[in-house]
């Protein structure tokens, strides 16, 4: 009995050391992740950093042939990116455009990204007195009024990832109708400092998605304008709401809708075009709803504006990101091949007004 209590007794120190030391090498492994990720995230920050004193010495048409030829380079090297920008273009335009035409304007829609990439960097050359030379507005009286009653009447203005649509956000600031405009947070934060620093270079003040709404619906009262990129998928964690686009259904940002409802600010749609010496920026008309229309109503009627345009010059759009995450409870082959189901996405599509211009199409549970 004493030898098997010993054996027994054994036993357990043997296996609670086991478990002890697999702990330890379970804990060993998490701070060497940790570390090397700590690691990483300095060489990020510092390479950019960097980065961002080169650029802007180098002159703008340099600038622009290396944008173009890192471009072409990171299409063939990014084959995943390139894949997803394909599916996209498929799906969108079905047989439109051969394979060979889809691969060409995958290939400029990275070229023309890089591009604007690159110039965001090169923002710190740009002043007050200089920016006129590089880009301009469409209408130049439209954008006079709207400075004039900035203070008054407000906007929330939005647009989409199309061309320089960092050049088309800072100009606005260039020109005095600076306000907040909202930007992405990097998992390595110091990028996050690095890029709102740049956007700021305009005047205008870049804030993060926390707490974003009530930052927004503050400023908008006080008479700041605010802007919104509107065309980001989310994720079934973020509140968001359903757009049909290009046919498809895209869960994308409701901040813009929700904004005017509780404010009745105008929403002002605007896009930036390129041109042989630069960009023009095109004030489209604005979009007011009453409070009592539905979120999903104003944020089609905002999509709405920018479809045309994409369709018309789809290689300045951002086909490589994933503008369809959620297949829908229908049957639709269309769908690229990332596109997956999603309960709470069925939820959601099956208990929301569609909507699709000024039509609207209530899908039911079945």
């Amino acid at each position: 009995m004493v030898e098997r209590r010993k054996f027994v007794g054994v036993r357990v120190r043997l296996v609670l050391g086991n478990r002890r030391s697999e702990s330890g090498r379970a804990d060993y492994l998490d701070h060497r992740v940790i570390v090397l990720k700590r690691i990483r995230y300095w060489f990020e920050f510092g390479f950019l950093a960097l980065f961002s004193r080169i650029i802007p010495l180098l002159p703008l048409s340099l600038l622009r042939g290396i944008a173009a030829a890192l471009g072409l380079l990171v299409y063939h090297l990014d084959r995943r990116s390139r894949r997803v920008a394909l599916a996209n273009l498929e799906s969108a335009f079905g047989d439109r455009y051969s394979p060979k035409e889809r691969d060409r304007i995958a290939r400029r829609s990275v070229q023309v990204f890089g591009r604007s990439f690159l110039e965001l960097f090169w923002t710190r050359r740009l002043t007050r007195q200089n920016v006129d030379r590089y880009i301009r507005f469409a209408d130049e009286k439209r954008f006079e009024a709207m400075l004039n009653s900035k203070q008054e009447r407000p906007v929330i203005g939005v647009t989409v990832h199309f061309s320089n649509f960092e050049w088309g956000s800072a100009f606005f600031g260039f020109r005095g109708y600076d306000g907040y405009v909202l930007t992405q947070r990097f998992k390595n934060d110091r990028l996050t400092a690095l890029f709102q620093r740049l956007r700021g270079v305009s005047g205008q003040k870049s804030v993060t998605q926390e707490m974003s709404m009530v930052r927004f619906f503050k400023a908008l009262k006080r008479g700041v304008p605010v802007g919104i990129l509107i065309d980001l998928t989310l994720k079934m964690s973020t509140p968001g709401l359903i757009l049909r686009t290009f046919g498809l259904h895209m869960r994308s940002t409701m901040l813009h809708a929700a904004l005017q409802q509780r404010t009745e600010r105008p929403i002002l749609p605007f896009i930036t075009m390129p041109e042989k010496k630069g960009y023009v920026v095109h004030i489209l008309d604005p979009i007011e709803f009453s409070a009592c229309r539905s979120r999903e109503e104003i944020a089609q009627a905002c999509w709405d504006r920018y479809e045309p345009f994409i369709r018309q010059h789809p290689e300045q759009w951002l086909w490589g990101y994933k503008h369809w995450r959620y297949r829908p409870p229908v049957d639709d082959e269309r769908y690229p091949f990332y596109a997956n189901r999603s309960d709470l996405f069925d939820v959601e599509f099956n208990s929301t007004a569609v909507w699709s211009g000024s039509e609207v199409s209530k899908v039911r549970d079945s």
